[in-house]
């Protein structure tokens, strides 16, 4: 790593990064161990994951993230929220704006605050999976929304024990060897569910889930006949998603917010 190096700290609705515009290739983008320093709180700057920017000569730039234990992931709905708007504000990219994540296209439009990503179509969508232990709950299902998740239907979301439940599940043999995110719904009625997420990678709770989201909304809509646009109320703030029973470029779209802006030192 140079000695110094710019960095940005963003929320996409509770969702806190740490993005590092890559271009110019300041650090190596396999430094599992600097991404989880710089992930820890109290200890680092503090986030639930790391974005970089990088040079793409088909897109307007590509997206990695890096999840907070160091370890680059395939995907993370907010977080390409927030690369979008950041790239958007610092004119990297005009909106609308398409980039690559995981070679895989994204396409997202940013008014003021607001960012809309459209998301690739889901994948290894099951339902009624036999997992399930808990009486409490309802299995819902399991589906790939860029990174795994299983969905789990609950009565109230205040009530759940999402670090000790998620984690279970997180590591269940099931979902072996690459595990899978945790969610706990409620469903308020066709068009409002209440969301909690356990995030693999954080490996604990996090404020919002942007692939979390968009997977509930899916399983949410088979199971218990929700609506589109869904409206999903998080810990970090209101999420929505668009589209239709197709599931064919659902949209996910939410606030995201520039905290504050540094320099990491060698």
């Amino acid at each position: 790593m140079s000695s110094s190096i710019p960095f940005t700290k963003l929320s996409a609705t509770g969702n806190d990064f740490i993005l590092i515009d890559n271009r110019e290739k300041l650090l190596a983008s396999d430094d599992v161990e600097l991404f989880y320093r710089l992930c820890r709180r109290r200890t680092g700057i503090g986030a639930d994951g790391v974005l970089l920017i990088e040079k793409n000569p088909e897109f307007h730039f590509t997206m990695r993230y890096f999840n907070a234990d160091g370890r680059e992931s395939s995907m993370c709905g907010n977080g390409a929220r927030a690369t979008a708007f950041y790239a958007f504000q610092r004119g990297l990219a005009p909106s609308p704006m398409n980039f690559e994540v995981s070679g895989e296209p994204y396409h997202a439009v940013v008014q003021g605050n607001t960012v809309r990503l459209r998301m690739r179509k889901p994948i290894d969508l099951k339902l009624n999976l036999g997992v399930l232990d808990e009486r409490e709950m309802t299995e819902g299902g399991f589906v790939n929304t860029g990174v795994p998740h299983y969905v789990l239907f609950v009565d109230d979301v205040d009530r759940v024990a999402v670090n000790e439940i998620g984690g279970k599940y997180r590591h269940h043999v099931f979902f072996s060897p690459a595990g899978t995110n945790v969610n706990f719904v409620k469903v308020h009625d066709a068009s409002r569910v209440f969301l909690r997420t356990y995030e693999r990678g954080v490996e604990e709770e996090t404020l919002a889930c942007g692939t979390g989201t968009v997977a509930t909304a899916i399983i949410a809509h088979l199971h218990k006949g929700t609506s589109f646009p869904l409206t999903v109320m998080t810990r970090g703030g209101k999420l929505i998603v668009h589209g239709d029973s197709s599931f064919d470029g659902l949209e996910l779209e939410g606030e995201v917010n520039e905290v504050f802006t540094g320099r990491l030192q060698a």
